[in-house]
């Protein structure tokens, strides 16, 4: 059925957004963006994914709140949250609040 075709198709596309994020927080960490000649880590996702720069800034975000939101982040890696919903997280949230907005997140979809 179509439904559960677009259910699985969102599925594998949060799955790689959680690749895509995992890549940029490598790439920030090692300080690699520098020797792409890109302005900023905003400015290369944007350029490399071909999405526009706010959507680049969410990614960013995520990756930069990585650490701080574990089950959030490995949730869309999983493929079971967006990195629209994570994102909000990563941008908004509190330090601390992990396990409650990945909870919150899973049953709000």
């Amino acid at each position: 059925m179509l439904i559960d075709e677009l259910s699985e198709l969102c599925g594998q596309r949060n799955a790689i957004d959680g690749r895509i994020v995992d890549i940029v927080a490598e790439l920030e960490h090692d300080e690699l963006c520098g020797i792409t000649g890109a302005r900023s880590i905003t400015s290369l996702v944007a350029w490399k994914t071909g999405i526009t720069p706010n959507n680049a800034d969410t990614i960013v975000a995520v990756a930069r709140r990585a650490e701080e939101f574990p089950l959030c982040t490995q949730a869309l890696r999983e493929g079971r949250l967006s990195l629209d919903q994570v994102g909000v997280i990563a941008e908004r949230a509190a330090d601390g609040s992990d396990a409650h907005f990945a909870e919150l997140a899973a049953v709000a979809t």
